[in-house]
């Protein structure tokens, strides 16, 4: 995407209007809780350092959301869980290329997680009522998100930038293939679906050259 922006941007590179549209941080959020029962068991000693499990909430009206267990590998019990929320992203980001500084610029500030900011704050005292714990003093008012991003999504919107296979607009043998096909947010991790959708637009793309 930095590329299509910079060459639009200073040398006239004609690109869709949707390019730079439609970006999120995959409605990341994480945060976390202090003091879980630290008498009785805690979070343990022995911590994986991949999340290998998780809270489904998505059913939830009012605050619907996925959150990964994020383990803190100490190797000592530090009653201390980690979090990180997947959330809806419905006020979508923009990027652009900003010619003065010669770098991205993206259009991307608290606002856009006010409710990812809600839901951890929901999430946490759930936890808490339910097992004991505190609020996570060392996670910025219980998380961060605005200016963290895990899973960047979207600005090149498979069938908004691109046509239903990847190819760019107004191009020819003009691809995108990769994370930006998705419109900022997938519900869960990101890479097995970043994965299927490239490996969907590669087989189209040999199709044609077989045909061709």
């Amino acid at each position: 995407m930095k590329i299509l922006l910079q060459s639009n941007a200073v040398n006239k590179f004609p690109i869709h209007e949707e390019i730079g549209k439609n970006w999120g941080n995959n409605g990341n959020f994480m945060t976390g809780r202090n003091w879980v029962k630290p008498l009785s068991g805690g979070t343990g000693a022995k911590q994986s350092t991949i999340p290998v499990g998780g809270i489904d909430n998505w059913e939830d009206k009012e605050h619907p959301f996925f959150t990964e267990i994020a383990p803190l590998p100490m190797g000592m019990d530090v009653a201390t869980a980690l979090y990180l929320l997947i959330n809806r992203v419905d006020k979508k980001g923009e990027v652009s290329y900003d010619t003065t500084t010669k770098k991205l610029s993206l259009n991307w500030d608290q606002s856009h997680t006010a409710k990812m900011r809600e839901n951890a704050n929901y999430f946490i005292k759930k936890m808490n009522r339910a097992n004991g714990g505190t609020r996570s003093h060392f996670l910025f008012n219980n998380g961060f998100g605005a200016d963290v991003c895990y899973h960047p999504l979207g600005g090149c919107v498979l069938g908004k930038a691109t046509n239903d296979y990847g190819k760019l607009k107004d191009h020819d043998n003009l691809y995108v293939l990769d994370g930006s096909l998705i419109p900022g947010t997938i519900g869960v991790n990101p890479f097995v679906t970043i994965t299927a959708i490239a490996e969907y637009c590669i087989e189209n793309l040999i199709r044609q050259n077989e045909f061709a």
